[in-house]
């Protein structure tokens, strides 16, 4: 089933990765059984791919390639771990930090990256507050990520001391939202990507703030 969607979706690069998406998936509904981490009416299988998977990976033909260095990934509000961990299982060449607040959502995402392989760390904290405060001695982050949160502008605005020069950000938001972003980020250049079927939902890419 995920690798008839992913084809389907054209995203024909991430199919290496199907038994990996798999494994996620049946983790992700086992531990909803007893956490809330997806709606009920979003997990089954089906729900997941198609509403949460596949929106995630519509982000691959927007990262840079593979480099030599490893490229951090910083995701805000992670969550279930979407899109954070889908796109760190099509590219392992990136390594991710994952932010999130609540204590049984971070538990989840903890269980995931160490089941799956991942080169990740997840940061129990409130953003920016908190969670700027642990991040702050660490390596600079190249790639933001952030997905179904509201003021995007304003997290990507607040996360630039743990960015690095160059930095983008990808935001899961609406086509009407891009304004609110500019605003919150004057000089910006920002550029959106239609989700395929949708009348405004899509991805913001946003450069040159840092």
């Amino acid at each position: 089933m995920v690798r008839d969607a992913l084809t389907r979706r054209g995203l024909e690069s991430a199919v290496p990765a199907t038994a990996a998406f798999a494994s996620f998936l049946e983790l992700l509904l086992r531990v909803n059984a007893g956490v809330n981490l997806v709606s009920r009416k979003e997990a089954s299988p089906e729900a997941l791919v198609e509403r949460h998977l596949l929106d995630a990976l519509e982000a691959l033909p927007l990262l840079p390639g593979p480099g030599k260095d490893m490229r951090v990934l910083l995701d805000i509000g992670s969550g279930g771990g979407f899109p954070a961990i889908p796109l760190l299982l099509a590219r392992r060449d990136l390594e991710g930090v994952l932010v999130e607040s609540v204590g049984k959502k971070v538990r989840f995402l903890e269980e995931a990256v160490g089941a799956l392989g991942l080169t990740a760390r997840v940061v129990n904290a409130r953003f920016p507050g908190p969670a700027l405060a642990l991040m702050r001695n660490a390596p600079p982050c190249h790639l933001l990520t952030s997905r179904a949160v509201a003021s995007a502008g304003e997290i990507v605005r607040a996360a630039r001391p743990v960015l690095a020069r160059g930095a983008f950000a990808l935001l899961w938001t609406s086509e009407p939202l891009l304004e609110e972003i500019r605003r919150a980020l004057p000089g910006s250049i920002v550029g959106f990507r239609k989700s395929p079927g949708a009348d405004r939902r899509g991805i913001a890419q946003v450069e040159c703030f840092t």
